[in-house]
Formats: structure tokens, sequence, C-alpha cells
């Protein structure tokens, strides 16, 4: 089933770098792309392992609607689903953001603490 879903894969994989570009415009934006980016890194480890939607919905107990809005960043993953997801395809729950933290991207800005340091 991996031949088959090869080609798959490999669009997935060239789906990702556009998204990870639409990163820093805004905190809503950013918030977008991190749903994008891990339900394409979902959708990429469900065909890697031959999964179809409704079998991993059934491992993790919700429907497969529920994993197609996931795998297309239409809803956020909830934690317990985040580690459930990770148990069932055998895959560290760093594997979903690895893009994201591969490419130093962070959610939250440094900003200055508004005190002068004079001396």
């Amino acid at each position: 089933m991996l031949l088959k879903n090869s080609d798959k894969i490999a669009e997935i994989s060239y789906l990702i770098p556009p998204c990870l570009n639409m990163f820093g415009v805004s905190d809503d934006q950013n918030e977008l792309v991190l749903r994008k980016i891990y339900g394409l890194q979902l959708k990429k480890m469900r065909l890697m392992r031959g999964y179809t939607q409704t079998k991993v919905a059934k491992a993790v107990n919700c429907t497969f609607q529920q994993i197609q809005k996931y795998e297309k960043g239409a809803n956020a993953v909830p934690k317990v689903k985040e580690l459930k997801l990770a148990e069932f395809l055998d895959c560290d729950v760093q594997y979903f953001i690895q893009p994201l933290t591969e490419n130093n991207l962070k959610f939250i800005t440094k900003r200055g603490n508004g005190h002068d340091n004079k001396e």
C-alpha cells in the first residue's frame, strides 16, 4: 500500500514549504499555518502507515470526518487526540509540528519589558 501512496506523500511534502512561508504575518495566520502543517503531517504519517481515515478515526475514538478536518487544517487537534494519534501512528507528538520547529518558527516574539536599562 505504501507504493500506492508514495505520490500522495511526495505531494504533501511539496505543500509544506509554501505553508511555512505564510508564517509570521499575524497571530491568527500563525494559528492557521500551525493547523495546516499539523494536518499535512498527520495525513503524511497516516498514508505512510497505510491507514484509512476510518481506521485512524476508530483507533482514536472520533469520526472519519473529524480526521478529514484535522488533515485539512479546518479544526485544531485537542491534546488528548494528539497523544492518541501519535500512539496509534507510532510516532512522536513532535512529528506533527516538525516543519515548524526545524525552521525555528516561534509563536511568541520577544518584546522589550518596557523598562529602560539606564544605570
